[in-house]
């Protein structure tokens, strides 16, 4: 398997929407209309608080996961439509 590369990770979603922005690049800005009930809100809310308190905080979170072990198979639901 080829390891993905993800040169943007360690930047802030407004800096990629700047970048993006300034290098002429198009990108949709629209939301889920399911996201307002999704519990990924809950989850932006406690990482906004954290990084309130913390600035590292977000990043910090990021690198911890990196290090985790991820099993070979890993039970998903299946994703519908937006």
């Amino acid at each position: 398997a080829v390891p993905r590369c993800k040169p943007l990770r360690h930047a802030y979603e407004k800096e990629i929407v700047l970048y993006a922005h300034f290098q002429g690049l198009e990108y949709v800005s629209t939301e889920c209309v399911y996201a307002p009930h999704a519990y990924r809100g809950h989850a932006r809310a406690l990482l906004k608080d954290l990084e309130a308190t913390r600035p590292s905080a977000v990043a910090a979170l990021g690198h911890s996961g990196r290090r985790l072990a991820v099993a070979q198979e890993v039970a998903t639901k299946t994703l519908g439509a937006c």
